[in-house]
């Protein structure tokens, strides 16, 4: 019996977990392979030390637009991060409240080195007419040198928050894209499910056929209308969605456009400890303008005084033992710090300004019946990836 499906999805994570949940509101047919043993693409949390670790350190912005699409998400438990951010600057940690969702930042806990009173009054009029200047076609740094920031503030809050975001230190982004983010960043509530950001996934599944994943299923050809996976069943397609650039590898040479050979991608080393700190605050993102390793910290409280720190960094070169020498640093009451695991992750976020909201479509028809979704045609983000499933669904249904 032949494996015959109207639509075949390779990848389960948020793109093509939206493609299949648009399918499946529709009653059309299809099936995810996915090369896995878990769902989720780059959404992957890992428990193999007893904790669950993010590969990667991911938020959760919850005014993204396209998130209303899985009402489910919010069945998690979620901890809630404070708006605003803790800096550390020279020997001393500053916290800074973000004023337009806390009173007090307008008045305590925002006088930070560097951060002027024409800073703060620039900040609030960026916040309210962002939109104003999203056309402009300019690097962002320049944009906001030329907007009026000063640059300690340009470099100790925008680049340093933002590099952490984007895991680029240039913030080579379009100017619109870093002017939603900010824009989000400054009015949405930002957290991260409890039991790590795969949970999310696991909300999405549960909605989802689950004989319609098969996973462990790794594509290794591509023909016309069927393909191969390594156990040498073929599955025969209508119509195939393709969800990572680099199974354009896969298709067979009569096919192949070598589309995606400029694809890049920004890269991350997240390392994790568990340490005793006395006296802290885990309500925050910890930022280091002064660091040359480590772009943003994050911790989780367990109980008592145990937390595990989890700490990024845009060096593929540097070792969990100078990150943990660092933390020591930051922290003077820290005790028993134990590293537990780190993850390399090179291809963390699509970095491609040429495709960014590709052809104002974001997905790409490669053939008459395959087709390309995914972030790294749209936005890289959470919501980018949504973006790219719902117009390409909607354009099929056209």
């Amino acid at each position: 019996m032949k494996n015959i499906y109207d639509n075949i999805i390779i990848g389960s994570g948020l793109t093509g977990l939206t493609i299949a949940k648009l399918l499946s509101s529709k009653k059309i047919d299809y099936i995810i392979l996915d090369k896995n043993k878990d769902a989720g693409g780059r959404i992957s949390t890992n428990n193999s030390t007893r904790y669950n670790l993010d590969e990667g350190f991911q938020i959760l912005l919850e005014d993204y637009p396209n998130l209303g699409i899985f009402p489910e998400i919010n069945n998690s438990s979620f901890k809630r991060f404070e708006s605003g951010f803790i800096t550390k600057k020279g020997r001393s940690l500053y916290k800074v409240l973000n004023p337009f969702k806390n009173i007090k930042g307008l008045f305590f806990d925002n006088s930070f080195p560097g951060f002027t009173l024409k800073d703060k009054y620039l900040l609030g009029k960026l916040i309210f007419l962002s939109k104003k200047y999203e056309n402009q076609e300019i690097p962002v740094k320049k944009f906001l040198k030329n907007f009026g920031f000063s640059p300690t503030f340009v470099n100790d809050f925008f680049i340093s928050f933002f590099q952490g975001v984007f895991l680029d230190n240039n913030l080579n982004v379009p100017l619109k894209y870093f002017l939603f983010i900010f824009s989000l960043f400054s009015k949405s509530n930002v957290s991260i499910p409890v039991n790590g950001m795969n949970q999310i996934v696991k909300e999405i599944l549960l909605k989802l056929d689950s004989s319609k994943l098969k996973l462990n299923k790794e594509v290794v050809n591509i023909k016309a209308d069927s393909i191969e996976t390594d156990d040498g069943e073929i599955f025969y397609f209508k119509k195939l969605f393709c969800t990572d650039p680099q199974i354009e590898k896969l298709i067979d040479k009569r096919l192949n456009q070598n589309f995606f050979k400029r694809i890049s991608y920004n890269s991350v080393q997240c390392f994790y400890f568990l340490a005793e700190i006395i006296d802290v605050d885990d309500r925050f993102i910890y930022l280091l303008p002064e660091s040359k390793n480590i772009t943003n910290m994050c911790l989780k409280k367990l109980k008592d005084d145990k937390f595990i720190i989890s700490a990024s960094s845009l060096s593929m070169e540097i070792s969990e033992n100078a990150i943990e020498k660092e933390i020591l640093g930051y922290f003077d009451n820290t005790k028993n710090i134990k590293f537990l695991e780190a993850f390399k992750i090179l291809n963390a976020l699509p970095s491609n300004p040429e495709f960014f909201n590709f052809q104002n479509k974001s997905f790409y028809q490669y053939s008459s019946n395959i087709y390309f979704a995914g972030d790294y045609l749209s936005y890289p983000c959470l919501n980018g990836s949504i973006q790219s499933a719902l117009n390409l669904v909607r354009s099929l249904s056209k």
